[in-house]
């Protein structure tokens, strides 16, 4: 503050310093109330930040079970066809036995 706002401010005696001590305590106040918005960007900054790293590892994680899962099912269906291909081919050669035996049988009926 100037020197001549300092010395009005004197002239009215206590209630000019009552107004001194009022405008040096909302400086004060404003400086500190500034510097607490700042931090509290700050923390949130951070935790933000923070909670974006944390949601980045979950996800490398579920991906990671997921794909095993995936994984998991192809090797099975793989597993089922590959075992129904077999049950037709033995069912194709039971049937195509059991059509020989019964032409067999056919014949020596007739013959």
């Amino acid at each position: 503050m100037s020197d001549a706002v300092l010395a009005t401010l004197a002239d009215y005696g206590a209630l000019g310093i009552m107004v001194l001590f009022l405008i040096w305590q909302h400086l004060g106040m404003q400086k500190r109330l500034d510097g607490l918005v700042e931090s509290f960007r700050q923390d949130t900054e951070t935790a933000n930040a923070s909670f974006d790293e944390r949601v980045e590892t979950i996800r490398g994680k579920y991906e990671i079970v997921i794909e095993g899962i995936r994984r998991e099912c192809r090797e099975a269906e793989d597993k089922v066809a590959a075992q129904r291909d077999k049950l037709q081919s033995d069912l194709a050669g039971i049937i195509k036995d059991a059509d020989r035996k019964l032409d067999t049988v056919l014949d020596k009926l007739e013959g």
